[in-house]
């Protein structure tokens, strides 16, 4: 962990100013007397003042406390104050200092990733139900769900896991109307954000980084999945802390990592975790158990009558005769579900179903998937095995696509497979169609029979690999038609798992296809975690086939990344390599200008300005005989060196033509990051009036392709024009705003500032 931050330095720095100011004395002065009290010298209150944090908390919270109330220095410093300070406790001081006039409000986003419901209607299991909500109220850091495989854990767990977001976030929820009436929810524990973990599709890769990963996209913060992993962890327990968070950890049985369970175990208060395994562990004594048995009685006969409604058996005359299949089956929703199935397509009346069910007591789901496997004809089973290479559940064409299977033999085989119990319809928007997924028993299986056909299944892969190369395809690099990025939204998580398949399988042509498909698309949606392991994977796969362009490219586009995060260190390793590569005499134009770029970008991050805008004016030559939108960027950064070095009017020219150039080209990225930088020299050079038309003219468009980068900048100069105007209280607004943005991007140099602006900003 850092020891050093110039943010709180130049906080600090101010606040003792503001004593000084207020008491009329000298800031040395102040500086001995703070010393005195916090019991070091008055030099060292200066190296406070220069950057280095104080090693003791107590120093943090006598720093503040001065100059909040000798300083009358407002909440908004203190907040900025105390987190560059990393003072542990910063909250409960926050409020001690300066208390809140009014309670937080939240964001009006629901932050939850909850899995689309797999049942059509929900049974009610009131005794697990209320023993469940008993264990969120209780100061338990974990509540666990155990019970054999197929009793509904992750059912249970998603619906009240749904029911428990706060009523204020409940309104997008489809559910809602259900959920007020239903007089089954009095005093439900509420929760902020609802995160969901699963270890379903991928067994065994869940661990503590990627569940603190998880926790940060799903909050909306992915700037933290970039941090070194104490830092990582320290700032998703702070998210943790400022909110009610249910961290929902599905199929646990199959999780290796012990670090996961010994941070569960300890989740900062007021978050919670709920676990679902199969499996009890001696380490879950100190958690909040719930033992989750079959289905009562009545409870068993309300599935019984949606599932044979559902398969369109009609419904049986003679309740008495579904108790045998609730004993055989131990009330176990999916044995029940897949005995339904069988009654249908194996032509045979229920009593004799039961009587084979009696004989198979010992290994009932055996005998039920060998049993629905051999109702299966050869496209059905293909689709089946199919599946369960989709991280995410499948969409109908790429399912399809990977088995072989299409038209009415996809429409048969999808029925019955769904009859059967054997996969599970995910619903989505209604002018879209259903997805399909697995629940975990009938993944083992069907993963068990593809494992005894390799040739089938190195024929699926092949079919998986093209259907996803064909998609990045349609999508890449489309700066020129950015809704184009919408088709990756429900496919960049198996994209991402067909990318590590094909890499570890030695295919690394479509490995670096894949990769150019998917690569913009985590750039403009914020996922920099997912782009900074693709372009490692980039590298590393052109290397090995001598493909020294996409090498080039691969780590350029790491290099750039890194610098921009302030990664200095590692940036500077990939620096040289990328200048050994410069050289080589095969190296397209493309990647010798994003070479260059990233050069470039490197020699800003260091402060040499010289250097970086000297690479920026040699590109031009080359920028101008490749793609368009490089000349646009080329022009762009040009002007933003310019800029820096105080030569505002070559700037000005410069953004103007780079804004002439991408509204030519239709770039409307570059359009919006140009007529930003405009605005900021029309503020510098004091015209409100065209500041303000520019602005207004990016904010429809930032919002519309949820470019939060440029949504971040345009609120920083929104704040810098409210405030010339006399409006501070609309200042401070913009500046949360810029300041949320940035913490979430992880863009600490624009943080830094935007926090020092807003401590500044006058009452």
């Amino acid at each position: 962990m850092t020891t050093r931050s110039d943010l709180f330095g130049r906080l600090l720095k101010a606040g003792i100013g503001s004593i000084a100011n207020c008491e009329g004395r000298t800031a040395p002065a102040i500086e001995d007397q703070l010393g005195q009290q916090i019991g070091v010298a008055g030099h060292t209150i200066q190296r406070y003042k220069a950057g280095h944090l104080p090693p003791d908390p107590r120093a943090v919270r006598l720093l503040a406390d001065a100059c909040v109330r000798r300083g009358h220095l407002n909440r908004e410093w203190l907040e900025a104050f105390l987190a560059a300070a990393r003072y542990p406790q910063a909250m409960a001081l926050l409020e001690q200092l300066c208390p809140a006039a009014a309670p937080r409000t939240l964001p009006p986003r629901v932050y939850q990733n909850l899995p689309a419901p797999t049942y059509t209607s929900f049974v009610m299991r009131r005794r697990a139900y209320d023993d469940l909500l008993d264990g969120l109220r209780q100061r338990s850091a974990v509540i666990l769900i155990a019970s054999l495989g197929g009793m509904g854990k992750t059912s249970l767990a998603r619906e009240v896991a749904e029911r428990c977001l706060r009523a204020d976030t409940a309104a997008t929820q489809h559910d809602l109307a259900r959920a007020v009436a239903a007089p089954e929810l009095p005093d439900l524990p509420l929760f902020d954000a609802v995160v969901w973990v699963s270890d379903k599709d991928r067994p065994g890769t869940t661990n503590l980084s990627s569940v603190l990963d998880t926790i940060a996209r799903t909050l909306d913060y992915p700037g933290i999945t970039q941090l070194a992993h104490d830092e990582k962890r320290f700032e998703a327990e702070l998210l943790l802390r400022r909110q009610r968070v249910l961290v929902v950890v599905d199929n646990f049985e199959t999780i290796t990592d012990g670090a996961l369970l010994d941070w569960l175990l300890r989740l900062p208060e007021p978050s919670k975790a709920l676990i679902t395994t199969r499996e009890y562990r001696r380490e879950f004594r100190s958690s909040w158990p719930i033992d989750l048995h079959g289905m009562t009685d009545a409870e068993a006969r309300a599935l019984i009558d949606n599932r044979l409604r559902m398969l369109k058996l009609g419904t049986i005359g003679n309740p008495d005769l579904l108790t045998p299949l609730i004993a055989a089956t131990g009330g176990n929703p999916k044995a029940i579900e897949i005995t339904l199935g069988l009654v249908k397509y194996e032509h045979r009346s229920l009593d004799q179903a039961l009587a084979d069910l009696g004989a198979a007591r010992g290994a009932l789901f055996n005998d039920l998937f060998a049993r629905a496997w051999a109702l299966l004809d050869q496209p059905a089973r293909d689709l089946l095995l199919a599946l369960t290479l989709f991280t995410t559940p499948a969409a109908a064409e790429a399912l399809s696509a990977t088995a072989g299977v299409y038209g009415p033999a996809y429409e048969r085989a999808i029925e019955r497979l769904t009859d059967l119990a054997l996969i599970d319809v995910v619903p989505t928007q209604l002018n879209q169609p259903p997805r399909f997924a697995q629940h975990p028993l009938a993944l083992a299986f069907a993963e068990a029979r593809l494992a005894e056909q390799p040739a089938y299944e190195q024929a699926a892969r092949v079919r998986w690999i093209d259907w996803y190369r064909q998609l990045a395809a349609q999508v890449g690099f489309c700066w020129y038609d950015l809704p184009r990025l919408d088709r990756l939204d429900a496919e960049h998580e198996t994209m991402y798992s067909a990318i590590e398949w094909a890499f570890e399988h030695q295919q690394y042509g479509a490995t670096i296809e894949l990769i150019e498909g998917v690569r913009y698309y985590y750039n403009v949606r914020g996922m920099w975690d997912d782009r900074l392991a693709i372009n490692m994977i980039r590298a590393e796969a052109a290397g090995r086939i001598g493909d020294i362009s996409n090498q080039a490219l691969g780590l350029a586009y790491h290099a750039e990344i890194r610098s921009k995060q302030g990664a200095l260190h590692e940036a500077d390793q990939l620096v040289q390599r990328l200048a050994e590569l410069a050289q080589h005499p095969e190296l397209s134009g493309d990647a010798a200008f994003d070479l260059q770029h990233a050069l470039a970008l490197h020699a800003r991050a260091h402060g040499d300005l010289a250097r970086a805008e000297q690479i920026w004016r040699d590109l031009l030559g080359l920028s101008a005989t490749l793609e368009r939108q490089r000349y646009v960027v080329n022009l762009r950064w040009l002007a933003t060196c310019c800029y820096l070095r105080g030569d505002l009017a070559q700037a000005r020219e410069l953004f103007q033509a780079s804004l002439d150039e991408a509204r030519a080209i239709g770039d409307t990225r570059s359009v919006l990051g140009n007529t930003l930088k405009l605005a900021t020299l029309d503020l510098a050079h004091g015209d409100l009036v065209a500041a303000e038309r520019a602005l207004a003219e990016c904010r429809a468009g930032a919002e519309q392709f949820r470019d939060r980068r440029r949504l971040g900048e345009l609120y920083r100069l929104s704040a810098q024009l409210r405030q010339l105007r006399g409006d501070h209280a609309g200042a401070r607004a913009d500046l949360a705003g810029a300041i949320d943005l940035f913490e979430r991007l992880g863009m600490r140099r624009e943080l830094d500032d935007a926090r020092v602006a807003l401590a500044n900003c006058a009452e």
